[in-house]
């Protein structure tokens, strides 16, 4: 009996002492799990975010303004022909100077007796859109017309003098409110003849086409 006793003693302190130095070690501490960073994306799988800016800067690549229009019906006109070749027209003001044309004028006259007895003269001579208006001082001017194009001034300044006068020949301009079309020519639309852009009813326009001012 007392053997018994003591060969459970014995079992009993070998099982603690096993479950203490074997059974109870903490289990060893599983490595750190850095946190995932961002992933490689190719290329090709990127999402289409930069699209809408690209298709912006070929849009004002292509953004070509015409102008400008002193006058609002002949704006509208160029705005008409322009959506007659499929564009969209996109019409502001500004402010600007405004070629008007070659002005041949006579200067010097001393009064306006003098005056009106040269344009009598030029009339005669078949010159009949000359008139008198202030010079410099207390001088009188006669101008003798307006034209679009240079060798037309040069013809009506020939004629005057073949009258034994001297005129001369400049451009006018004038400051004001103009009228500018902006419109996207994408390929393979095209802008209409620059000729049919021009006024009607003898309206003097010299127009321009440039890029687009940036927004």
């Amino acid at each position: 009996m007392k053997l018994l006793v003591a060969l459970l003693l014995f079992a009993n302190i070998a099982w603690y002492a096993w479950t203490q130095w074997f059974g109870g070690r903490a289990p060893t501490p599983a490595a750190t799990t850095r946190p995932a960073g961002p992933a490689l994306v190719l290329a090709r799988e990127a999402p289409p975010s930069a699209a809408p800016q690209a298709a912006a800067v070929r849009s004002a690549a292509n953004c070509l303004s015409l102008g400008p229009f002193t006058d609002l019906t002949d704006a509208a006109r160029a705005a008409t022909l322009l959506r007659e070749n499929e564009l969209e027209p996109r019409q502001r003001t500004s402010e600007g100077i405004v070629w008007k044309g070659y002005w041949v004028a006579l200067d010097g006259l001393p009064d306006r007796a003098a005056a009106d007895g040269v344009i009598e003269r030029l009339r005669r001579f078949g010159i009949g859109d000359a008139y008198a208006m202030p010079g410099d001082g207390n001088r009188i001017t006669i101008s003798l017309g307006l034209f679009s194009e240079r060798q037309r001034a040069l013809r009506r300044m020939d004629d005057v003098k073949a009258l034994g006068l001297e005129p001369r020949v400049s451009e006018r301009e004038r400051s004001g409110t103009v009228y500018w079309i902006d419109v996207n020519v994408e390929p393979p639309a095209t802008l209409p003849d620059a000729a049919r852009l021009h006024g009607e009813g003898g309206r003097i326009l010299r127009l321009e086409v440039k890029p687009c001012e940036p927004r």
